[in-house]
Parts: C-alpha cells; structure tokens; sequence
C-alpha cells in the first residue's frame, strides 16, 4: 500500500505501490485511479482502504482527474462534500492546494512527475502531476502561484519532493517533445536534460526538469528533496509505458495534520 513516507513536524507524505488492494488484472492490485479503465467499485474500496491507513474520512482523500495541463484547484470544505460525478468535474485539473488540515491531496501517476509542497509556517499544502505536457505548461509554477493567492508563504520556507516517477533511460521521446522543452530551458539546461547517446530517439530526465524548473522558481537546492525509484523499471510500481494505458496508478500524497 504504503511504498514510502516522510515526516517533517506535522506534515506527512507518502507514495503508494502496487500491492494491498482489490483490483484485479492489470490494475491488480492497489489501484488508485478512475480514468484507466478499472473499476471505479474497486477504485473506491482501494482509496478507502487508504484513507482508514491514513486515519481520515473517505472524502477527505483528494485526487484529482488529471488533464495534464497546468489548473491548479483549492480544496475547500465545500467541494469535498460534492457528489462523485461533480467531484469528477471539479477537480479535472493537475494541481491541488489546501489550508485544510487533516485533509489528503493526492495526485495519480504511472511514470509521471508527483511534486508535493508544502510550506508548514503558513499551514499549506500542494500536490502536482507533472509530466512532459505539464513541465512545458508551467504546472509548477501555477502551483506555487495558487499557494501564495492562498497565504503569505515564503519560497525560502517551501518544501518540495520529487517522488517515484520513470527515468531518464527509460524516457523516450519524439523529436517535437524536445522541441517543446527548448522553449522553457535554456540551451545549457537542455543538453542536460536530452539523452542521445546511446539510444535510437532521444531521452528526456523529466525529474532534472522539475528541479530546474523549482530552481527558477526560487527554491534552493536543499529544498528539494528526490526519491529515486524509477517506476518503469520496478514491478512494484504501475508503469503506462511499460504496461500500456489500462493499466493501473500510484498516488503521492500529502497531509497536513
């Protein structure tokens, strides 16, 4: 259920596996999203099953219906308390932020980026699905952005983890993704960040852009904390790339209590 967590004074984080749960096939077995094509009964038995683990309501539990795009949603009390299918709906974005304590923000990921954030001073929390698609829309920086609309929180105090996500030998790309990223990094971040030696097609480092992309944003390199597990090469995780689409979803998490 639980691959890993971390603890910094009342904030908590964590990344889900693949075991512990009630799907079957593909998403055998702790499938966490809806839109891969499981389900949705065993989807809500095994956000369920998280949210006891957690020692939180079941619609406290956050998870957005990701676009891969950069909308940021703040998480009120009211729009946890929305029926399923307008839930759907509200949260169709890529990033959440909360003020609201004891409340889980949650993002799904097979190979993407999951950014969690968090400034304790100021009692707010961000989850981010950062992609490629995300990385060039600016996800990153509209979720900071929506932090700071929410409280006064102060780059120099903010947290960031970057959590399990596919790596940089396993990330293969067409030669309009690099395009695409030549447009947000500069020409010396790029050769950083775009593997071609040794491959057919090029490879992108999409965790090394992410924390490019939070070093321009103002964080420092001791704010920024890196998992390094790569879920396209370990069976422990789901991966899109290496399982196709219908195929099931971890979730980072982040809860403030």
């Amino acid at each position: 259920m639980i691959a890993d967590s971390r603890t910094f004074g009342k904030v908590t984080t964590f990344f889900t596996d693949r075991e512990g749960g009630v799907s079957k096939g593909n998403y055998a077995s702790f499938n966490m999203g809806y839109f891969s094509g499981d389900d949705r009964a065993a989807v809500d038995r095994n956000r369920a099953l998280l949210s006891g683990h957690l020692g939180i309501d079941d619609n406290r539990l956050v998870v957005p219906n990701e676009v891969h795009g950069s909308r940021v949603m703040v998480v009120d009390e009211p729009s946890l308390h929305l029926p399923s299918e307008e839930r759907d709906e509200y949260f169709k974005c890529d990033a959440l932020v909360t003020r609201l304590r004891r409340v889980c923000l949650c993002v799904t990921v097979a190979d993407c980026v999951p950014v969690l954030l968090f400034d304790e001073q100021e009692g707010v929390v961000a989850a981010s699905h950062a992609g490629w698609k995300g990385i060039v829309s600016g996800v990153l920086r509209e979720t900071i952005s929506a932090m700071g609309r929410l409280s006064p929180i102060s780059v120099g105090r903010l947290h960031a983890e970057i959590w399990p996500s596919i790596s940089c030998e396993h990330f293969e790309v067409g030669e309009e993704v690099v395009e695409r990223f030549s447009e947000m990094f500069s020409k010396d971040e790029l050769a950083r960040l775009v593997v071609r030696d040794g491959f057919v097609k090029p490879h992108i480092n999409l965790r090394e852009a992410v924390r490019l992309q939070l070093l321009a944003l103002g964080l420092s390199d001791d704010q920024i904390w890196l998992h390094g597990d790569c879920t396209y090469s370990q069976s422990k995780y789901f991966s899109a790339r290496r399982d196709g689409f219908a195929s099931g979803r971890m979730v980072a998490g982040i809860v403030m209590n």
